[in-house]
């Protein structure tokens, strides 16, 4: 058992699983259009899904976020969000 849940992350302790990281895409409307992985930009064929997550209104921190589920050319499946407050675009795998 861990003697604080507040101790920093080390090599003794749980590391988060799924972390976002920032992507950088086309957006057309408010929706992606085009994403930019590795090989180049891969078009979106697909929205799948949109859902909104808004969270924590009533703290500091609040969270506000609206999710996209995307279908790329390569038949890749991938979801990214939007940081609302922010209006930065996030990718997270699952």
């Amino acid at each position: 058992m861990e003697s604080s849940p507040r101790a920093k992350v080390g090599p003794h302790r749980l590391r988060p699983l799924n972390t976002p990281v920032p992507v950088r895409l086309r957006v057309e409307a408010g929706v992606p259009t085009a994403v930019l992985q590795r090989a180049g930009w891969r078009r979106v064929d697909l929205v799948e899904d949109v859902w909104r997550v808004d969270d924590g209104w009533w703290r500091p921190s609040q969270v506000a976020r609206t999710y996209f589920r995307l279908a790329l050319e390569s038949g890749h499946l991938i979801t990214l969000y939007r940081d609302d407050i922010e209006g930065t675009w996030w990718a997270q795998s699952y």
